[in-house]
């Protein structure tokens, strides 16, 4: 996929990548009735809809850091870092008035929407002393808190080139997500927002993290009108690949392992970068946003998952949301030119 003007994308296999040609039309507005249509953007502005989070690190039951969290944290500083110079992206996010990164020295650059009456989302990322590997991650996450979903009118009425629904605690609804396909012209979505269940606990260590089949969620029927499912492999059986690759483009990363593309009638593997984990929190979020920079730049699907792949394995070598060496940025553009 070029993010120039297509639709979802039609992948075909050439000898030796995946060669990604769609058309993006003018956003799906059917059913939009009578009402006034929104007015055009930015050729190429995005839009990112997930919430800031406080995020806890915990290991043998000693909290070892406190962070901004949440995807769009992560989303947005990969897009800041990695766009076109004349790309651009809004942010709808929301937290509580007990939000604790609205200024220096970490802020989130991006402001949110403020909930007087709703506590920041927040996580606590319990993390085990065992070696984790790609399919049995050592770290258990529970929700503490969690703020006010996003709605579709909290979203901008105008048209955007791109969307990257990336919510972590349910907030991006169905109908949200259906809004944000009227406004963009192609929408990439982590697997994250549509599967993840919340089990609480009677003794207020917050709600247990699961998963549930995607098949079952309203967001299913949404697929076929979506650019990119991204999912871990952790999230993968729940998102039944096989079904979906025939509505969208899945990508499943394999953390060390790399990730993988599959579509209607192919697949590709994309070599990983090695990186030395310190804290797996926001690789997926990092390694989406930098995939969707790669489109950005007009990188065919496999080279901007491998570009994702390098954002993804510079996000576990640090923790909380990474800063990127200048230096490492200038290399970084003078590939993508």
């Amino acid at each position: 996929l070029r993010l120039s003007d297509t639709a979802r994308p039609t992948l075909a296999p050439p000898p030796n990548a995946v060669a990604v040609a769609a058309t993006m039309p003018e956003p799906d507005d059917e059913g939009a009735g009578q009402q006034q249509q929104p007015k055009a953007g930015p050729a190429l502005e995005g839009l990112v809809v997930g919430s800031y989070c406080h995020d806890v690190l915990l290991r043998g039951g000693r909290v070892v850091g406190e962070t901004l969290g949440g995807a769009a944290a992560f989303v947005s500083n990969v897009l800041d870092a990695a766009s076109p110079p004349e790309a651009s992206f809004s942010v709808v996010s929301k937290v509580g008035p007990d939000f604790a990164y609205a200024s220096a020295p970490a802020p989130a650059r991006h402001p949110p929407l403020l909930c007087p009456a709703r506590p920041t989302t927040s996580f606590h990322a319990r993390f085990s002393d065992a070696a984790a590997s790609a399919h049995a991650p050592d770290r258990q996450l529970r929700r503490v808190h969690a703020c006010d979903p996003i709605y579709p009118e909290d979203l901008p009425d105008r048209r955007f080139a791109y969307g990257l629904a990336v919510g972590v605690a349910g907030e991006v609804l169905p109908e949200t997500l259906e809004r944000m396909i009227r406004l963009c012209r192609a929408v990439l979505v982590d697997a994250q927002a549509l599967i993840r269940a919340f089990d609480a606990e009677g003794d207020g260590s917050g709600a247990a993290v699961r998963h549930v089949a995607l098949e079952g969620t309203p967001y299913a029927g949404l697929l076929q009108r979506v650019a990119f499912l991204k999912a871990s492999s952790e999230e993968a059986p729940y998102v039944g690949v096989e079904t979906a690759r025939r509505r969208c483009c899945v990508i499943v990363t394999e953390g060390r392992d790399g990730c993988r593309l599959y579509w209607d009638g192919g697949e590709a593997r994309v070599a990983p970068f090695p990186a030395v984990q310190v804290d797996p929190t926001g690789a997926g979020d990092s390694y989406l946003a930098g995939f969707a920079a790669g489109l950005l730049w007009g990188l065919s699907a496999t080279d901007a998952a491998l570009l994702g792949n390098f954002f993804g394995a510079a996000a576990v070598s640090q923790v909380g949301v990474p800063t990127f060496h200048p230096k490492m940025l200038q290399h970084c553009k003078l590939y993508l030119l």
